[in-house]
């Protein structure tokens, strides 16, 4: 058994060493952050060697994991504990470690520090009997076959798709929201290495799909790529299409409609009111039009039908200018809608079930897309819910740090090439 008494170092996110905790203390479910290094061990064919766990083993006993895994022990650097882990594990001492990366790793029980390292090696490899269930080189086929069938553990599942995508040969479908990620806040513009990313991608293989808080009569701002694109996520998942091909529809109950509103005339805030096919617009103070046309560069007031019209259509969104304390006490009164917030000044309210997480998982059930191959860019609260639930959740370098706190990556601003800098670290260009 692993001795539960073992001396780990805590660390911060940076490497940091703050204290120590036991094993037992760090896998009890206190999320104590501690490191662990990871090496990777391929072959002149491009196999890569996994370990089989022992059924003794504390967590995911019994399945098969990346060559070597270890703990670093508490006085030790990671170089030191790589080596050790190495020798240990499998008997090498005469490899070459290149390092790719290094990332938090989360699960219920633990939050580990991983530094990640690969290595090319033809020896003899000699699996530690005491430590190790026998291990074997896998072809790339047979691991793309194994992921999500409970014969791999998660983290090797997750950490080699992150670092070793392109190896793997996999195919992501990409969902990505539209301000803050793919358009700037500062130029209203998508930045060059933006389009030049999902060209890129595009031509690997690729599949591209945008997916947004806006109604599809707002997306005004997307020219230069929207030959990419192969389907819709919109009205933060209540709208979905592919071409002309309806995927989703959820609309608000007309009571919840007429609740809000009737709030927003008696209180005198605005809202934008989403049909399914046109806007109605209340603006007392003149908030709606001054935001969308100054923050995010689009003519909503002047596109805006008759109030009475569009509340003969389906209702997908309403957009109430308002803080989030009034947020809080307003969605008390109705529970059968979710909000998203990704402006300070104003949330997105849809009916429950509609947000961009949901959409997601209908645009990949109707297209046949595999969810662990999704990868979701978002910035705001609004796509809180999609990076949670593609194969892979990115944030923008600008984005909330909530956001950042549940994403797997976090890349660059949108200003900053955020977009082709998480698409290079992943491999897909």
């Amino acid at each position: 058994m692993d001795n539960q008494q073992e001396l780990f170092p805590v660390v911060e996110e940076s490497g940091n060493v703050v204290g120590s905790a036991t094993r037992g203390e760090c896998h009890s479910g206190s999320r104590l952050l501690h490191p662990v290094v990871h090496l990777h061990v391929f072959n002149s064919k491009g196999e890569v060697y996994l370990q089989k766990r022992p059924e003794w083993k504390d967590i995911q006993p019994g399945k098969w994991d990346t060559a070597v895994g270890g703990h670093i022990d508490y006085g030790e650097t990671p170089e030191e504990a790589l080596l050790r882990e190495v020798y240990e594990e499998l008997g090498i001492t005469d490899f070459k470690p290149d390092f790719v990366d290094k990332y938090v790793f989360e699960s219920r029980r633990e939050r580990e520090l991983v530094y990640v390292h690969r290595t090319t090696y033809n020896g003899e490899i000699c699996p530690s009997e005491n430590e190790l269930s026998g291990g074997r080189f896998w072809t790339m086929q047979e691991v793309r076959d194994a992921m999500g069938q409970g014969v791999l553990t998660p983290n090797f599942e997750s950490e080699f798709k992150r670092c070793f995508g392109k190896e793997l040969g996999l195919k992501y479908a990409l969902f990505l929201d539209i301000d803050g990620t793919l358009v700037s806040f500062k130029t209203h513009e998508i930045p060059l290495s933006t389009v030049f990313a999902l060209t890129q991608a595009k031509a690997n293989g690729h599949k591209v799909f945008v997916s947004t808080g806006r109604p599809p009569l707002i997306i005004n701002n997307l020219s230069a790529i929207e030959h990419l694109v192969d389907g819709y996520v919109t009205i933060n998942g209540a709208l979905c299409f592919v071409g002309e091909e309806l995927v989703r529809c959820k609309d608000i109950p007309k009571d919840v409609v007429r609740l809000v509103v009737k709030d927003a005339q008696d209180k005198g805030y605005g809202m934008i009111v989403v049909g399914e096919r046109n806007v109605a617009v209340l603006d007392p103070k003149g908030e709606v039009d001054k935001i969308f046309h100054k923050e995010i560069d689009v003519e909503i007031v002047e596109q805006a039908k008759p109030l009475d019209a569009v509340l003969e259509q389906r209702i997908l969104q309403l957009t109430p200018f308002f803080s989030e304390a009034y947020e809080c006490e307003l969605m008390q009164r109705i529970p059968n809608c979710t909000s998203g917030r990704w402006h300070p000044s104003f949330t997105d309210i849809t009916a429950k079930g509609a947000d961009k997480g949901e959409g997601i998982k209908a645009m990949a059930a109707h297209l046949g897309l595999d969810l662990q191959f999704t990868m979701a860019f978002g910035d705001g609260g609004n796509d809180c819910s999609m990076i949670k639930t593609a194969g892979i959740g990115v944030a923008m370098g600008n984005g909330l740090e909530s956001l950042k706190a549940e994403a797997d990556y976090t890349t660059t601003s949108v200003d900053d090439d955020g977009v082709l800098n998480a698409l290079r670290h992943f491999g897909l260009v």
